[in-house]
């Protein structure tokens, strides 16, 4: 094969990955870019046949709808969502941070010790079960102990159903920490709690930064245990995107992609500012010494 037609082959395969890649990428953020569009829309543009993919007239209505609440139709009433954003900011978060600070616990022991494949399982057991099996007797015992519709209550749960990944996905790295600095630590004579604070730690922070991540997901976006230990009282932002579902009113879609980008923004935020740490954190452990 000759020179130019080689340079030929090789610049129509760039341009064909590269076409491809913007295709899965344009598929990939345009129902983002949909909400973004919805959430500026006024109520007559909502459902349109054809879409209206940009509003002819942009709106704030369904920020104002999310924020301050409304009577809605038939008489319904849709409270402000500021207080199911605060509850979910909170118990997302301290979930988060428990189930951080525990997991490091676990995880060092595990590595340090050279915990066996057994207590791997057993800690993370709790995953191998759909969430819909634990939760009558998780109800029954939260009522004996009245925690049903408790700030209290939702984080126990939260973290005990996302400690098993944290669990996991920290021994990964904490596995890659080189013996070498712990007898060096060791023979300057730091303690357990020393060694793991100075030496473990600050090697292992890009992992723990993306492990942190991705737990303040799945807390924050949990639906099943805020329906059923919290619908009552306390309640978080996936409820209220529930509540815009109504069968004498119909579907509130503009202010459903209104709030689905106001829940979005504190993840985005926190992997902003982690960015730095992501990358290197989703491959940190992947080479064994």
């Amino acid at each position: 094969m000759s020179a130019g037609k080689l340079i030929a082959k090789n610049v129509v395969k760039n341009i064909s990955v590269h076409v491809i890649i913007y295709v899965i990428t344009a598929s990939l953020l345009f129902p983002l870019f949909w909400m973004i569009m919805t959430s500026f829309k006024p109520q007559a543009e909502w459902v349109t046949y054809p879409p209206t993919w940009i509003p002819n007239n942009p709106t704030i209505d369904n920020y104002s709808f999310i924020i301050f609440g409304t009577v809605g139709y038939y008489t319904r009433t849709y409270p402000s969502a500021a207080v199911p954003y605060l509850n979910t900011v909170f118990i997302a978060v301290i979930a988060t941070l428990i189930a951080i600070a525990v997991g490091i616990l676990g995880s060092y022991s595990l590595s340090r010790f050279k915990g066996g494949l057994p207590t791997l399982i057993s800690i993370i057991m709790p995953r191998m079960f759909p969430p819909m099996a634990m939760i009558i007797p998780i109800m029954i015992f939260f009522q004996m102990i009245h925690a049903i519709d408790t700030y209290w209550g939702l984080i126990i749960v939260y973290v005990g159903f996302t400690l098993p990944y944290s669990v996991f996905m920290l021994k990964g790295f904490m596995d890659s920490v080189p013996k070498e600095f712990t007898e060096a630590a060791m023979l300057d004579g730091l303690s357990e709690w020393k060694i793991l604070y100075k030496v473990w730690i600050p090697i292992v922070k890009n992992g723990l930064m993306t492990t942190a991540l991705f737990l303040l997901i799945l807390n924050w976006t949990e639906y099943t245990f805020a329906l059923t230990l919290s619908s009552r009282g306390v309640e978080t932002i996936t409820l209220t995107l529930a509540k815009l579902f109504s069968n004498e009113a119909g579907t509130y879609y503009g202010p459903q992609s209104a709030l689905g980008i106001m829940a979005a923004i504190p993840t985005i935020i926190f992997g902003i500012l982690i960015h730095k740490y992501l990358a290197y954190g989703f491959t940190f452990g992947a080479l064994k010494r």
